[in-house]
Order: C-alpha cells, then structure tokens, then sequence
C-alpha cells in the first residue's frame, strides 16, 4: 500500500496511531505520534486510517504516489523538521531482549560538524560518558550499557555545538536531558528499522530544527530565554489564579511559573513537545538557581491540564534524588510542587 505526507495510520503490532510526516526511503515512514515526537516505522507495519463518511468508490480509486523528499542543502531557508538530532538504542542481542546489553548511539542527522558531550545523571550530579566530535550526517556509538545497569543510564544528557569548516549559518547550542524508561526496551516492537544505523533501534528525539533553533536575524539570535522569562514575570499587571511572590526572598523560597503563556510571547505553530521541552528547560534553569543561590524551597506551577508537564517535572525531581510535594492546596489547587531544597 502507497502511503502520503499527512495521512493517518494506525500501527499494526501495538496500540497507538499517528500522522505520517515524513518518507525516509521506501520501505520506511516517519509517522508523528500525539505527543509531537517523530517514530520510524516499516511500511508493512502501518495500516491507513481512512474517512468513513468518504464514499467507497472514490477510496478505491485514489492511489497516492509517495513523493521523494528532495535533497536538503545549505541554504539561507529554514530547514526540515525531521533534521536534528537523536538519540538511538539498539538490543545486541535481538532475539533475546531480556538477556541483552543495550547499545547507545548519537545521531547528528544535520549538515554540520559538532563538538558532543554525552553524561548520564548519578547521585553526585552529572558524570561524562564520551565527549568528541561529529561529521554531518553521522552516527556515533556512543556506549555499550550492560544489562544490570539500565537503572544507572535514566538520565542521559546531550550538550552540542554546531560548526562548518566553510561560512555558515548560526545555530544554536544543544543542551537537553533525555529520559530513558526501561519498560520501553521491554516493548513488543519497540526497535524498528531505521536510516540512522544499520540496526533495529528506538528511536529518541533529542532536538530537532523545526523547533526555533534557528533565527531570522542577527538580532534574534541574542535572545535568551530565561532573561525573556524574568522580564515577562516583571511585566505581568493582571491578576492571575497563582499570583508569584513580588520578588524571592534568599534563604526562604522561590517560585516560578511554567504556564507557556509566562515563558513566551508568541508560541502558536507549536506542538505539544516542543512546549513542553521549553517548560522543562525553564525548570531547570529555576531549579538550578534555587540550589545555587540556598533557597530554602523551590515552587514550581505547572498547572493541572493532562498530568503530562507535572509528570515530567517530578520524574526529573525523582531522578535527582530531590524531596518534594503537593503545594498549598488553599493557593494552588492541584497545579503546583513544592520542592524542598
């Protein structure tokens, strides 16, 4: 079956259905799940979801040619979003998953050079795996993780710098933390066939340039979020349901806000993930400060909506060993955490 860009599908072997996005070569899709993030996915694996109220002889007819996506080059234009970088785990042993050791690979799926440092998240703070340099285009193994020490390898934290041998485009630095979930390694046909590297893999979006790493002028490219959030917080003069202290005072207690409509301006064309990655960044840059500066408690708003930003708030607090708790119900409701520094 002939699939286009933009048609619905369900997976085959597991629950889920998505947004076809992207074509990587003839056999396999980039299919955008609900939470915004792009998946490989075999064709044979895919079935097409079609419009019921669509008459049947008009389904019958159609057959939709997949189009080739052009080469991408080095130009002034913004560039795809399925271009970025990731993150790839790979089974060495395939065909015995609950026995085998686990393969970590770094992905520079971007036309620039890079300096990397990989570092996973231990008690003590962050501690460097491989630091190095990258061609445009490659894939870098980065560790081979034994089996008994998935739990060691949670947190895993990518930091990036882009550069070209020639005159070049400006790109923003990379610095994101990734979650890896071991029930996921578990899962009825997690790895799939993939462009990236020659094995079955899983797939993890570490950033991608659709998401506003790049600018339109020179002018742009000096703007610093965490100053644009304490800016925004000095701005606001209407009421709100969770009202921010008039300054933090040190030694007692900070609070910050991580309702998107606090942290940007403009933030429509945005889907979910790419929301939620800059809430997060916020969060630790708050968090961070908070424990820097001896705060004696950090309060973080992040709203009740669908669990998912509170959920990723408290994993990154559980994975760092912090303490913490709902927050003053008779001030809050249910949308803030109290952490305890």
């Amino acid at each position: 079956m002939k699939f286009n860009i933009g048609d619905k599908v369900r997976f085959l072997n597991e629950k889920g259905e998505g947004t076809i996005s992207r074509i990587i070569n003839k056999n396999t899709l980039g299919v955008t799940i609900e939470d915004g993030f792009e998946i490989p996915f075999p064709i044979t694996e895919l079935v097409a979801i079609f419009d019921e109220s669509a008459p049947r002889e008009i389904l019958k007819k159609e057959e939709p040619v997949v189009e080739q996506i052009p080469v991408i080059s080095r130009s002034s234009e913004r560039k795809r979003s399925s271009e970025g970088i990731y993150m790839a785990i790979s089974p060495e042993e395939p065909k015995n998953i609950a026995y085998s050791d686990f393969n970590l690979w770094l992905i520079n799926q971007t036309p620039y050079e890079t300096l990397y440092a990989v570092s996973v998240l231990t008690s003590k703070g962050y501690k460097l795996l491989e630091k190095g340099e990258s061609k445009p285009f490659e894939s870098k193994l980065i560790e081979t993780i034994a089996k008994k020490k998935l739990d060691d390898h949670s947190t895993i934290k990518v930091d990036m710098v882009f550069f070209d041998q020639k005159e070049y485009e400006h790109m923003s630095p990379v610095s994101e933390i990734i979650k890896i979930k071991q029930a996921r390694l578990y899962k009825e046909n997690a790895f799939v066939e993939n462009t990236f590297i020659p094995e079955k893999a899983l797939i993890l979006n570490v950033s991608r340039f659709g998401e506003e790493l790049f600018f339109d002028s020179p002018e742009a490219n000096k703007i610093d979020l965490s100053k644009l959030f304490i800016e925004k917080q000095q701005q606001i003069k209407h009421k709100k349901v969770s009202k921010p202290h008039t300054k933090n005072s040190s030694n007692q207690e900070m609070e910050i806000d991580l309702h998107i409509e606090e942290l940007m301006d403009d933030y429509s064309g945005m889907s979910n993930a790419q929301i939620i990655q800059i809430q997060l960044r916020h969060f630790q840059q708050a968090l961070d400060t908070s424990i820097n500066e001896h705060y004696r408690k950090l309060i973080v708003i992040h709203g009740v909506g669908n669990g998912r930003l509170k959920q990723e708030v408290r994993s990154i607090l559980s994975s760092s060993g912090m303490r913490f708790h709902d927050a003053s119900y008779s001030k809050y409701g249910f949308g803030a955490t109290e952490v305890l520094l």
